[in-house]
């Protein structure tokens, strides 16, 4: 599949208005931006301002952000993914101009709901996210950088994946850490001489999954960093597992990449019976937005 190259408008400035600032991560900052001509919202990722270091580290960071870009367009065509729009420079940082997604990060829905009891609002969140992983994978690229910040909830349900900073090929080396404790892979805390595969994410997904089901990251979450050995999860939260989900749960968060899911349709497979059907009413506590809405009326794509 041939990957168009992106549009490189110069001054973002001239044709996009820099709106409100609306979240940073270690990557960028992302801004709210509209399009002078026509109106319309943009999402703007801008590498972080120069500090005190050298100048050669701000030109490597924006040079990151443009690889950002470029895998970005190694997905076009997923509908889950923002497409990327322009790439420029906004007062000497380089910048992404992407899709503006409306909705709401993961981690914000779930902050009031936790722990998620219903089944087939858990089964339609990482239901959701193997159907959009499913493709992200068969374009040979690992995301690496799963967790609820990265995700958004749109108001009709529909889960968007958002963020490519640490996005690699499946299968190439990696010369150093990707992700973010807690939800990274006990893989991706060094450099990787064989790659990163896809079973990082499925890491990740269970990771969601924990969660969701009993408020704990696995291997002490970010506190600190596991070693081979960790306890996955304490006794007391191990035992509040719902019988739905543990044995998955803990089968997708093995040590050993080798010994996950080897890949997310697997995963998907075990979560089919538990995912709502087409037609049927919401939860009696849906989350809002409520992700359940998309399977009540679409069928599974997997």
């Amino acid at each position: 599949m041939a990957v168009r190259e992106i549009e490189e408008v110069g001054d973002v400035g001239r044709r996009y208005e820099v709106l409100d600032m609306v979240g940073d991560g270690g990557q960028g900052d992302l801004f709210l931006g509209r399009d002078r001509n026509s109106g319309q919202k943009v999402a703007l990722k801008l590498q972080k301002a120069r500090d005190l270091g050298p100048e050669s580290d701000f030109h490597w960071a924006g040079d990151e952000l443009l690889k950002e870009g470029s895998r970005m367009m190694m997905l076009t065509g997923i509908q889950a993914i923002p497409e990327v729009i322009a790439t420029g420079t906004h007062r000497r940082r380089r910048c992404l101009v992407m899709e503006f997604v409306e909705g709401h990060q993961l981690q914000k829905v779930l902050s009031a709901a936790l722990p998620v009891k219903d089944p087939g609002t858990v089964a339609a969140v990482i239901g959701q996210l193997c159907e959009i992983l499913a493709e992200v994978h068969d374009r040979n690229l690992v995301h690496c950088d799963l967790k609820p910040e990265n995700v958004i909830v749109q108001p009709d349900g529909r889960l968007r994946l958002i963020d490519m900073g640490h996005a690699v090929v499946a299968d190439q080396e990696t010369e150093y850490a990707h992700g973010t404790r807690g939800w990274a892979s006990p893989e991706q805390s060094d450099a990787c001489p064989s790659g990163l595969t896809r079973q990082a994410d499925i890491f990740a997904l269970g990771c969601i999954l924990l969660e969701m089901t009993v408020m704990r990251l696995p291997y002490g979450g970010q506190d600190e960093r596991a070693e081979e050995g960790t306890p996955v999860l304490p006794a007391d939260r191990l035992a509040k597992l719902p019988p739905e989900f543990a044995s998955l749960a803990l089968w997708m968060v093995r040590w050993k990449a080798a010994e996950r899911p080897a890949d997310v349709r697997e995963v998907f497979d075990r979560l089919r019976c538990y995912l709502p059907q087409l037609g049927s009413q919401r939860p009696s506590k849906p989350l809002r937005p409520d992700p359940t809405e998309y399977y009540r009326t679409h069928q599974p794509r997997l």
